[in-house]
């Protein structure tokens, strides 16, 4: 026999030993273990796949009955605070006998209500419960819109107009806290773009409804058309404010039967502490140190002031503006329904795709130089169409910028009363320079309000300017993180420990870019 045939029979010898051993240590009916290994693994699917489904049927119950309700909130408070430049057209100047600035003070007061309460609205709506504080809220500045219809003088539409802006804070500022708790932090941005693109709803709405308004209610019942306006749009939010107590649910952990099921509640809870949005019963003052500490959160709330700004002007003198370009006033009206319908679409696309792609900064970069374009349209244009259509770049630019920013200071805040004290600090922030927003289309400056536009203008550019800078900075510590304790899916468990005492620096934590 040859040497390599002897060799064959003895490698044949020993696999046949080797699969003798096995027949014998493997008893009939006792899976292998690399069955056993197959086994878990088509389980651990079936378990995933079943968890993804759970949680769909949740997702989806939660945007029909949460979204609904806040976004047609927020529409009301959107018409209620911009009505005035419509009543304006109307000949509210000359019936309160407004002269100077008294147009623009009342403008400017309804920010400084707003700006006072903002921090106490988001800390009463975790101690009061949101179905609560936004029923109370809501139903009395319902009563300061309608009141307007009856004021007779300065002195009453200030009154109004101030604690207009008081109550507003209970839906504005407390909304993004309150959807927090119930989305992931990738499922924000195109929630907040449902919630706060009512707001551009609410002005193409508010456009035709004061056109048929102004237009036909002049003299009914012995009163003016703009004070037919305020109480025809005041008097659904009081309504609503009072169905608000039955029909808004509050946070996860505090949601009653009705609203979910056993299983669906511990669910929800489980999506809130997995993206790190935990719903701690107390106020944690620790918290709120580190957020006013926090350079970033001041860094943010200069990008939300440099939307916020433009845009009190423009909810308020678009109708002027639209109207100096040659129109009446009942054809201004109706021509400032297009500029909100194309943010309205500009604001879906560009928060499905934030949401999509996981990115807020390049996001709110793009918006805002639309913005910035839209400016310099309005700024040098010289003919009516390329102002126009600025105007409509100004709105798309302006109002996506809302729920991106929302949503980008929202998903970088661990620990709800950091989150809560950093919303709060970038809408105070915000609404303080939003009075001169209010101050800036003087009428000494018609027909084309260059001063306004370039002040607008540069108000744009500090937006994507310091999300630029601020994108680089985030990108940098979270690089550092991921060298020092490896990235999130990489963590040993013992680097877990409380979220809530140590903020954005958990090991586990990543910053939204």
């Amino acid at each position: 026999m040859a040497t390599d045939d002897i060799k064959d029979t003895v490698e044949y010898s020993g696999d046949a030993k080797l699969d003798e051993k096995q027949s014998i240590s493997q008893p009939e009916g006792i899976p292998r273990p690399e069955d056993l290994k197959q086994d878990m693994a088509l389980q651990t699917g079936e378990a995933d796949n079943e968890l993804k489904e759970r949680e769909r049927r949740l997702l989806w119950k939660i945007d029909l009955r949460l979204l609904p309700t806040l976004s047609v909130m927020y529409l009301l408070a959107s018409l209620d605070r911009g009505n005035i430049g419509n009543a304006r057209l109307g000949g509210l100047e000359a019936d309160l006998h407004l002269e100077g600035n008294d147009f623009y003070n009342a403008l400017s007061i309804f920010y400084a209500g707003y700006v006072l309460c903002q921090i106490p609205s988001n800390l009463m709506v975790k101690t009061m419960r949101p179905s609560r504080w936004i029923g109370i809220t809501m139903t009395l500045w319902g009563v300061c819109s309608t009141c307007m219809a009856a004021t007779k003088n300065a002195a009453g539409i200030f009154a109004a107009r101030f604690f207009l802006g008081c109550f507003e804070t209970g839906i504005g500022p407390s909304a993004p806290l309150i959807l927090s708790f119930w989305y992931r932090r990738e499922e924000m941005s195109s929630r907040l773009a449902v919630f706060l693109g009512s707001s551009t709803v609410a002005g193409a709405f508010g456009g035709a409804l004061a056109y048929g308004v102004l237009g036909h209610l002049q003299g009914a019942q012995g009163l003016a058309a703009w004070r037919w306006l305020f109480i025809i749009e005041g008097i659904p939010t009081i309504c609503l404010g009072l169905l608000a107590f039955v029909i808004l649910p509050d946070f996860p952990a505090s949601v009653g039967k009705r609203w979910l099921t056993p299983e669906e509640k511990e669910l929800a809870i489980q999506r809130g502490a997995s993206a790190f949005n935990t719903d701690t019963s107390n106020f944690d003052m620790r918290q709120v140190k580190a957020a006013l500490l926090d350079y970033k959160n001041w860094m943010t709330a200069l990008v939300y002031t440099g939307l916020n700004a433009p845009l009190a002007s423009y909810t308020s003198f678009l109708p002027t503006i639209v109207k100096t370009l040659g129109f009446t006033n009942l054809q201004a009206q109706l021509l400032t329904i297009p500029p909100y319908i194309a943010a309205c679409v500009y604001l879906a696309i560009m928060c499905y795709l934030s949401d999509k792609l996981k990115q807020r900064a390049i996001f709110i970069i793009i918006v805002s130089m639309t913005a910035t374009l839209g400016y310099m349209f309005l700024l040098i244009g010289n003919n009516v169409a390329l102002q126009y259509v600025g105007a409509c770049f100004a709105a798309m630019g302006l109002y996506p910028l809302i729920p991106l920013t929302l949503s980008w200071i929202s998903n970088n805040q661990l620990g709800h009363s950091k989150r809560a004290v950093a919303l709060a600090m970038a809408n105070t922030m915000s609404q303080t320079l939003s009075v001169l927003g209010t101050q800036i289309y003087k009428t000494v400056d018609a027909p084309a309000y260059r001063p306004g536009h370039a002040i607008c203008l540069a108000f744009t550019c500090m937006t994507w300017g310091t999300a630029l800078v601020l994108r680089y900075i985030l990108k940098k510590e979270n690089a550092a993180k991921d060298k020092q304790y490896g990235v999130p899916g990489e963590i040993d468990e013992k680097h877990f420990v409380g979220a809530e005492d140590m903020y954005d620096k958990h090991p586990g934590f990543r910053y939204i870019l």
